[in-house]
């Protein structure tokens, strides 16, 4: 609790008056001791205890009420986002959602990340020596604020196109807090509260609660819940485009929120193809409409970028969508290992027949003089580890874009040699009549995401008898019931390599079956295919956007004069990259309206507190006076003591008729 005129407290000495009053009171009588009054004394010894304890009450009550009087007149500060434990506090650590669902506006100006700067500064303005610490969803690093009225222009605090992950920000905010030592420290954490930015089934939150709980001073964690939605939005997003005998063919899927399903309309919609825009309209019907375009392109035109937007609405960052176009490339899978039950396995999965575009190639045996990747979309890899020379064309294979897939042999032994830190150990088997299953899997993001209808694939019907468990760094992608890693993921350069604990054979699993190995196969497969193209689609902050110590991207839309500016690490349009031309769009799980309640909250973190925040409220502030509250205290200790104060009835005397 802070006060905005603390100088006043040096007056609680006063509450010390009625104590004084009362010594001096005893002090003023002489006690005489007389013979006729010592029976009426013993009869009052038995009440003697009661009568005392109510005059330490009445005492108490007026101290109290001085107290409370003076307190009130230093005007305390308090609020229901604080409560009552504030004192003290040393830093602030703000966890702020830049995610594109914040730039929402409710009240038609303002956004919901409007709120936010305004509502800090004037916290901040009644509470002393406390300083200001900004962890934001997009850089993920912390930013020291030198002052809370710079937080409303730092680049790090404006709104994105992307997504955020706010299990993982307060993973990163421990560190931080275990190495700053800065005292009593709170964490506030500002964001419009939606699933697809919590990730309620993310692993990483019973890690959050144990960390958090292990620091020397545990922080004290405080939610701004923006909670406030448009009453009504549309929403467009390209699911594909492709080229079709001289077409340009284009997937679309238009959202409508808080509209009448029932009730069709009509929307006008531009459609820009290499900066060349043209008016057209779509009917909608439904939640969600799917619409096929086709669009005819000049002879000599085979590939471009271009995108489709809406009218501005209340929430603008979904009005648009990008996309780029290119004959799509052949993606070659080279299938290294024996050609069993796996290899055959492993070929069909990787080139189904029927499936254009793909062609797995399973030599007998690869040596290290002829192996060549220059052409190869994924390589996959069971058996022995590779020899030195064999590991060194690899990774250079990796680093230049292409994926790699590693599998166990299917000995009971582990393997000494590593693959960018990563090796397997000894064979397990599950006990009898029982399985290792797959539980939890990444599915915002990578080769494990949910589809693009948010349907998840159905990686928990993986079953395994055998696995061998990996050792070392890496990224889990999916992990067995038990916690431990399923399949894991080591970047290196502008590629990855992936590790399977277990292999598709029937006596170590069903992987066979393709419930988890077969979307993973193709989606490898068309994203080390993207390094052949010259169109590819990626997400805000994709990690899979090549860095380059020489080349900037550059922007190529002509949306971009209606656009903020930035770069496709927070803002959404088609950059042009060396050779390469990148169609970056908002992920499509910021179109998902779902937020999560109180009560899933609590869940997650059970001692948060959380305060609901208006977008549109004038002159927020976390604080508020209490100086009525403690008037209230001062008035209802002044007429308890009043009331214990009044003398009993007597007690009627007998009448005579009454007597008889």
């Amino acid at each position: 609790m802070s006060f905005t005129s603390p100088w006043l407290l040096w007056a609680l000495f006063t509450a010390s008056i009625p104590i004084i009053i009362h010594l001096v009171n005893r002090w003023r009588h002489r006690s005489v001791r007389w013979a006729a009054m010592e029976f009426l004394l013993r009869a009052a010894r038995e009440t003697r205890g009661t009568k005392k304890l109510l005059h330490y009450l009445i005492l108490a009550l007026r101290v109290l009420a001085v107290a409370a009087l003076v307190t009130a007149f230093a005007r305390p500060l308090l609020g229901s986002f604080f409560g009552w434990g504030s004192s003290g506090l040393n830093e602030v650590l703000l966890v702020l959602d830049r995610s594109a669902s914040m730039d929402a506006r409710p009240d038609k100006t303002n956004s919901l990340r409007d709120t936010i700067p305004p509502l800090v500064k004037s916290t901040f303005d009644q509470l002393a020596n406390c300083r200001l610490s900004l962890l934001d969803s997009t850089t993920e690093t912390i930013t020291q604020i030198p002052a809370p009225e710079a937080l409303a222009d730092l680049t790090v605090s404006k709104v994105t196109d992307g997504g955020a992950d706010i299990p993982s920000l307060l993973q990163k905010a421990i560190p931080y807090l275990e190495e700053s030592a800065s005292g009593k420290t709170e964490i506030w954490i500002a964001s419009d509260m939606q699933s697809s930015s919590w990730r309620p089934n993310s692993p990483v939150w019973s890690s959050v609660r144990q960390r958090l709980a292990a620091l020397p001073i545990p922080p004290s964690v405080r939610i701004m819940a923006l909670r406030d939605r448009p009453e009504t939005n549309r929403g467009i997003r390209i699911t594909q485009a492709q080229i079709n005998n001289g077409r340009l063919v284009l997937d679309m899927e238009i959202l409508r929120q808080g509209f009448d399903p029932n009730q069709p309309e009509e929307v006008p919609v531009n459609i820009s193809v290499n900066n060349s825009v043209a008016s057209s309209t779509l009917q909608l019907a439904g939640a969600t409409t799917t619409i096929r375009k086709e669009i005819p392109l000049p002879q000599d035109k085979e590939s471009g970028f271009g995108y489709v937007s809406l009218p501005h609405d209340d929430f603008s960052r979904d009005d648009i969508s990008f996309f780029t176009f290119a004959p799509k490339p052949l993606a070659n899978i080279l299938i290294n290992g024996p050609s069993g039950e796996a290899g055959k396995i492993l070929s069909l999965m990787a080139a189904p027949p029927g499936l254009p575009g793909r062609k797995a190639t399973m030599p007998n045996t690869v040596r290290s003089g002829q192996l060549n990747l220059s052409s190869q979309a994924l390589v996959i890899w069971h058996g022995p580890a590779p020899r030195a020379d064999t590991e060194e064309k690899l990774k250079t294979f990796i680093e230049e874009g292409g994926l790699v897939l590693f599998l166990p042999d299917d000995t009971a032994h582990g393997t000494r040699r590593q693959f960018l830190g990563v090796s397997w150990g000894a064979m397990e088997t599950a006990p009898a009549d029982e399985y290792f299953r797959v539980e939890s899997w990444d599915r915002q993001r990578g080769f494990l995401r949910d589809g693009t209808d948010q349907t998840p694939i159905p990686a928990n019907r993986l079953r395994a008898i055998r696995r061998k468990p990996l050792a070392g760094k890496y990224r889990v992608l999916a992990s067995w019931d038990d916690g431990t890693c399923a399949l894991g993921q080591v970047r290196a350069g502008a590629g990855s390599a992936l590790f399977l604990t277990t292999l598709p054979k029937y006596s170590w699993s069903n992987l066979a079956d393709g419930h988890l190995l077969l979307p993973l196969l193709q989606r490898m497969a068309d994203r080390g295919a993207e390094r052949f193209s010259s169109a590819i689609s990626l997400r805000v902050n994709d990690p899979a956007l090549p860095q380059s110590a020489t080349d900037v991207p550059m922007r190529m839309d002509d949306a971009q004069g209606s656009r903020p500016p930035g770069s496709p690490v927070d803002t959404a349009g088609v950059y042009r990259l060396g050779a390469q031309t990148y169609a970056v769009n908002r992920p499509w799980s910021e179109d998902n309206p779902d937020q999560l309640t109180d009560e899933k909250i609590h869940i997650l973190l059970p001692d948060a507190a959380i305060s609901a925040m208006q977008g549109g409220v004038e002159n927020p502030s976390l604080v508020q006076e209490a100086w009525k509250l403690f008037l209230l205290i001062a008035l209802g200790c002044l007429l308890l003591e009043a009331l214990l104060c009044l003398p009993k009835r007597m007690a009627k005397r007998p009448t005579p008729a009454n007597r008889l």
